[in-house]
């Protein structure tokens, strides 16, 4: 894990999150940052918004869907549409 990576990784524990939400961001994670590379975008813009957009939910009752809302967040924010991954 990349020391960045280690950072966030620690910052969604310390914000209380279980396993399954963690893994869920990270799973966004990276797959935002890899459709803004194939954007010509900055993967640190990536982090940057995610981890606002999850610190948003950090008080959510329900949180089995801050995954999704939270993709669905970031790609409206900084315009990523999906990466064709079937070519």
């Amino acid at each position: 894990m990349r020391d960045g990576m280690a950072d966030q990784a620690m910052a969604a524990q310390a914000n209380g999150w279980s396993d399954d939400v963690r893994a869920q961001l990270e799973e966004t994670r990276l797959l935002l940052r890899a459709d803004a590379e194939a954007a010509g975008q900055d993967p640190a813009t990536v982090d940057a918004a995610l981890d606002a957009a999850a610190g948003r939910y950090a008080a959510a009752h329900v949180q089995k869907f801050i995954g999704i809302l939270v993709e669905r967040e970031v790609r409206e924010q900084l315009g990523l549409r999906p990466a064709d991954r079937l070519a």
